[in-house]
């Protein structure tokens, strides 16, 4: 009897677990999502809001329609800050690196607070561009 109540707690155990196993990572909060074709691209770090100067950031590329990690190539991001009466100011983002399918980590630096737009380009040419604040 013993033997068959834990084989019936690890029958219900185990899809719990590799559903959960498919979220992002643990200790990573949402800044801003957008779709971009059949993709969804979420960009994550541990706070949920943009920092001025030191910060690290994960990428996350979901299939829109099944909602599973997608895996994708050359995967770069820039991002740049509009300055009045000047050429506008880049931030220092760091070439993207694969954490897991369909996550990418990069460690980011941005010299001032305020509004920066970040332009994600992945595969052949898809594109996802985020206006974000940092503070």
């Amino acid at each position: 009897m013993r033997q068959k109540l834990s084989m019936i707690s690890l029958l219900i155990a185990f899809p719990m677990l590799s559903v959960g196993c498919n979220r992002q990572s643990t200790g990573l909060k949402q800044i801003h999502q957008q779709r971009s074709g059949d993709y969804t691209v979420t960009l994550f770090n541990e706070s949920g809001v943009l920092k001025q100067h030191s910060d690290h950031l994960t990428v996350e590329f979901r299939n829109a329609s099944t909602n599973e990690l997608a895996n994708v190539s050359n995967v770069k991001i820039q991002a740049s800050m509009l300055m009045p009466g000047m050429g506008p100011m880049f931030g220092n983002i760091s070439a993207p690196r694969q954490g897991a399918p369909g996550r990418y980590d990069c460690d980011s630096d941005f010299g001032m607070a305020g509004r920066w737009t970040f332009v994600v380009t992945f595969n052949s040419n898809e594109r996802v561009q985020f206006n974000l604040s940092a503070q």
